[in-house]
């Protein structure tokens, strides 16, 4: 059954950050926050009977340690602990076009927040799909120093809300500023756009400027991920 957050007009965290209540509480019931019950069978038991997507996080060393079953079954990993894993199991889970949300956990725990870090984030599942999520984590277990120490992240997949006005202005966009816009996003410079499509690089910017202000974007990155939103129904 799918969680309430699924719809797409309703705000989702409310109820990842309740969820992370729930989960703090019945630790905290069975005495088992604390890193010497990290893979005890009543800590992990809880993160199971979770319906949501849940990775604990070693936040001091930035790596993950744990993941329940629904997780694991998202990944189409055979394991529920991470052995071995360090911080490049982030940059192959989530797409570039998200890394942002590595330097905000980052800043996150090293202020030692006791709140919750509420994200959005592109993943990889099991079939190599991107699938839109969104999480909150907070920080667990501290350790001797007070310093953040064990964090949990509790997620769910995302359906997107399109926004029609953004929409309707891609649809607007010239074949020239559409091509240069997919060029762009692929990877080319301007000056390479220029060579390949025999223009001058000044049109190229000035194309480019074109295609930003409508479509109201800022940096590559950002037009890189509407392209890929709305591809399929460019294509048609």
């Amino acid at each position: 059954m799918k969680n309430p957050i699924n719809q797409l007009n309703m705000n989702p965290f409310p109820i990842l950050e309740g969820e992370l209540q729930r989960i703090e509480k019945e630790l905290l019931f069975l005495d088992c926050m604390c890193l010497d019950m990290l893979y005890d069978d009543k800590f992990i038991n809880v993160l199971n009977q979770s319906s949501f997507l849940i990775t604990v996080h070693d936040v001091e060393a930035f790596k993950p340690l744990y993941i329940n079953d629904k997780m694991r079954s998202f990944y189409g990993f055979k394991e529920n602990k991470l052995k071995g894993m360090d911080y490049l199991y982030y940059l192959t889970t989530i797409h570039t076009s998200t890394y942002h949300t590595l330097v905000e956990s980052i800043s996150f725990f090293r202020k030692n927040k006791d709140g919750f870090l509420n994200l959005k984030y592109k993943l990889k599942n099991y079939q190599s799909v991107w699938k839109d999520t969104v999480g909150s984590t907070k920080t667990m277990i501290w350790d001797k120093r007070g310093q953040a120490k064990i964090g949990i992240t509790v997620m769910e997949e995302r359906l997107v809300e399109m926004d029609t006005s953004i929409f309707s202005e891609l649809l607007k966009l010239t074949v020239r500023e559409r091509e240069i816009a997919q060029l762009l996003v692929s990877g080319l410079s301007k000056k390479e756009v220029a060579t390949k499509l025999f223009i001058s690089v000044a049109t190229v910017e000035t194309h480019t400027k074109n295609v930003y202000k409508k479509l109201k974007v800022n940096k590559i990155v950002e037009l890189a991920q509407l392209l890929e939103q709305f591809q399929s129904t460019m294509d048609e």
